[in-house]
């Protein structure tokens, strides 16, 4: 999936804040890019489903684990 994301809004802020655009790009390149713009038409797509927070947590952790990042 296009929107698929292991960014942190606040590790994209730091960095928009504080680093040099290569390393915005290094980042962008293994986590991904964090939409700006509200994500609206996943309701529809065949395999969706609402997940507790506790569960997006949980898989946000793995993600970030297999990317190489801090959880």
């Amino acid at each position: 999936m296009a929107g698929d994301t292991a960014a942190s809004p606040e590790e994209v802020l730091y960095l928009r804040d504080h680093a040099d655009p290569p390393a915005m790009d290094r980042y962008e390149q293994q986590y991904g890019v964090l939409p700006e713009a509200p994500l609206d038409g996943w309701q529809t797509q065949p395999q969706a489903a609402e997940i507790s927070t506790e569960e997006f947590e949980q898989l946000w952790a793995d993600a970030r684990r297999t990317l190489g990042g801090p959880a």
